[in-house]
């Protein structure tokens, strides 16, 4: 007993830290547009009685809401016994985030306890460890989000459900099993699966006992229970149902058919293309990367186990789960909208065939060592029988003897590698890579597949994870504070910049500075006219996490009156300029796009001249004046306009004068080469001078 609650404990633990640390780390974008608030408003109509308005969503959401709910009030207590200051947005995420968590780790140990009854011991700890701690099940666990939520009360409702074809009094556990399917129908609709699976298997799984007829007539009144008691958890918790349960119910068929039924609005993305339906290839390939190696190796053992098992009741269990994945895969995939997260149901059982896997590669290693062990004593016997033959030969049976001897104290040590061990290094390997990857979980792909640098090539990559690490870039900068930031998913980056963030249409509306290009927008070719537009320059910076490429970070090119491609060198192109006119001044502002190192520090020069060729005003002044760094550290994908005043004759003739301009080495003196844009003539302004153009001026403004 005592070990058991060790191991309860341990499941616990390892289920609830890795979802409960860092849970104010980046917004989804479903939490950031959706759960939040609809989890405030579920809240605010239960506390104000107004049961209609708990219908938010047709999926339906009740449970999380209600879990997230429960991480609202422990935020107000905190806050009002002075535990906690108000929290920013990211810090009430957390506390939202924090009720489901804590039912994750409540469900996954419930789910150890189930499986006890189902199969051998040591099996059902193996396998509540991966299911506590596989990266896939973690990633979605520690959000307030439907998925993992649903994979949990799935997996508990249909092993509830086999614990009930094998009890002496199956009705508690019939109870059980309808209870854990009313809170799995009120997550999401595709808990409707599980209704003509449960029925099914308790015909199925009776008829060999009891033929065809008792099997009937066993299954169907205990079913009819099973769906009664699951009925009334759905009506109890969703008091929609009390006032208006015909719209609730609309709501929630709605959802399947309008939302479930169609393909992805947003787009989608597999194999390297654009695509609105992936195909039944996708679930299969999506699950094998998100396996870890030690989950792989377990599902590739099976075969072994099954070889290696000679209890009926373990190959039932197996049939049962495996049946159970495989319906629930092939069910998603005949709907064109796919996401990875949606076979997320399938991931415990799946997790549990991993663990006989691995129990059977262990148990035959023990196997080998007792046969050694074996060997062992027999040599030992035969050295006893050679001492007692000859008293000459005494010496060599001895030191023979000690030989086996010490082979047997080896072979000792190997069986002593207890199931224990065993789960102690599952549980180390599989911790380290949570490890590795926190709190960018949703990051992880099957290191045997290639990882993340192969994954993002084939799979749609980015719910808002990398945001953070962007707005933190972006916080850093100089001019952060220069304009707003444009982005495919605001609410996602809002809360780690300082300026306001708008949508990638706002392109042309509003005084952006900077604009964030998430992979997922490209992958989907999102308003591709706009993003050729934002990505014509390099990239500042790139936000890459576990050799996935998230996010580029582009500057916007700075706003000109008059446009004028030219470029200077590799490196240096010109898009426009503006002019205006002050007293006594002429102010000319280039717009810089750095397309690449200009090769040290420059200066630029502008020159008037008359109609007649005479230089009537000049200024040479570093392209960046005092608000940049010298162009020897301008970095490629910069947008620098900087305006340039130009000092004006007060007698100047009213006239119209040209205006060039050019950039040169200040030590030496040369040119920077004119690459490209229309020349001045050199005659005027000497070699390598841009012609920026004419300027009618006066001798006052």
């Amino acid at each position: 007993m005592q070990r058991v609650r060790v191991q309860i404990a341990l499941v616990f633990f390892s289920a609830l830290l890795p979802r409960v640390i860092g849970l104010r780390d980046f917004l989804t974008t479903d939490e950031a547009y959706h759960w939040i608030s609809r989890t405030e408003r579920f809240v605010a109509a239960i506390g104000a009685g107004h049961w209609a308005d708990t219908i938010l969503t047709g999926h339906p959401g009740v449970t999380l809401m209600w879990l997230g709910g429960l991480g609202l009030q422990l935020e107000r207590v905190a806050v009002a016994l002075g535990l906690a200051v108000p929290p920013d947005q990211l810090g009430h995420l957390a506390w939202l985030r924090l009720g489901p968590v804590l039912a994750h780790a409540l469900l996954i140990t419930g789910g150890y306890l189930l499986l006890r009854y189902l199969v051998r011991s040591h099996t059902a700890f193996i396998a509540a460890l991966l299911w506590a701690t596989s990266p896939f099940l973690v990633a979605q666990g520690r959000l307030l989000h439907l998925d993992a939520l649903l994979a949990d009360l799935c997996t508990l409702t249909v092993l509830a459900a086999m614990i009930a074809c094998r009890a002496a009094r199956p009705l508690p556990w019939i109870t059980l099993s309808g209870l854990l399917c009313g809170l799995t129908l009120l997550t999401k609709g595709p808990a409707l699966i599980v209704l003509p699976f449960v029925g099914i298997f308790f015909f199925v799984v009776e008829t060999p006992r009891r033929g065809i007829a008792t099997a009937l007539a066993w299954a169907i009144p205990r079913y009819l229970l099973w769906l009664a008691v699951a009925l009334a958890v759905v009506f109890v918790l969703w008091p929609a149902l009390w006032v208006t349960p015909e719209l609730a119910l609309s709501s929630y068929v709605g959802e399947i058919v309008g939302n479930g039924g169609r393909a992805n609005g947003d787009g989608q993305f597999f194999l390297g293309q654009s695509n609105a339906d992936p195909g039944a290839l996708f679930y299969p390939l999506a699950g094998l990367f998100r396996l870890t190696p030690l989950e792989t190796l377990g599902l590739v053992l099976l075969p072994l186990a099954l070889w290696r098992r000679g209890d009926d009741d373990d190959r039932a269990t197996i049939l049962t789960l495996g049946t159970f994945a495989l319906c629930w895969v092939l069910v998603m995939t005949f709907g064109p909208k796919k996401f990875d997260r949606y076979i997320l149901p399938t991931w415990p059982a799946l997790m549990a065939l991993a663990a006989y896997g691995l129990v059977a590669l262990f148990e035959c290693v023990m196997q080998n060592a007792k046969c050694k062990m074996h060997d062992a004593r027999c040599t030992m016997h035969n050295a006893k029988c050679k001492m007692q033959d000859a008293r000459c030969k005494m010496h060599n049976a001895r030191c023979t003897m000690h030989d086996a001897q010490c082979t047997i104290h080896n072979a000792q040590i190997g069986s002593r590698f207890s199931i224990v061990h065993c789960a102690l290094c599952i549980g180390i390997f599989q911790g380290l890579t949570l490890a590795w990857y926190h709190p960018y979980y949703l990051s992880y792909y099957n290191p045997l597949l290639g990882g993340g640098e192969v994954a993002q090539n084939i799979f749609l990559i980015g719910w808002g994870e990398g945001m953070d690490l962007a707005g933190g870039w972006l916080s850093r900068q100089a001019d952060s504070g220069a304009g707003q930031v444009l982005s495919a998913l605001p609410p996602t980056l809002q809360p780690f910049v300082p300026v306001p963030v708008q949508l990638v249409d706002a392109l042309d509306r509003v005084p952006a500075n900077y604009a964030v290009v998430y992979r997922e927008s490209l992958q989907r070719q999102a308003d591709p006219a706009r993003y050729a537009r934002i990505q014509s320059a390099a990239p500042l910076h790139v936000v890459t996490i576990h050799g996935i490429d998230y996010a580029w970070i582009y500057q916007l090119s700075r706003p000109f009156a008059t446009a004028r491609p030219a470029r200077f060198g590799a490196g240096l192109r010109l898009r426009g300029y503006t002019l205006a006119r002050e007293p006594g001044h002429l102010i000319v502002t280039p717009s810089w796009d750095v397309a690449g190192p200009v090769g040290g520090d420059t200066m630029l020069f502008l020159h008037i001249y008359s109609p007649t060729g005479k230089r009537v005003a000049s200024v040479d002044v570093p392209p960046g004046g005092a608000a940049f760094p010298p162009t020897g550290q301008w970095q490629a994908g910069q947008q620098i306009a900087v305006p340039l005043p130009i000092s004006l004759p007060a007698d100047l003739p009213t006239d119209t004068y040209t205006i060039t301009l050019g950039l040169y080495d200040p030590t030496s003196g040369a040119r920077l080469p004119l690459a490209e844009g229309p020349a001045a003539d050199p005659a005027l302004a000497g070699g390598d001078a841009l012609l920026l153009g004419a300027v009618s001026l006066d001798s006052a403004p």
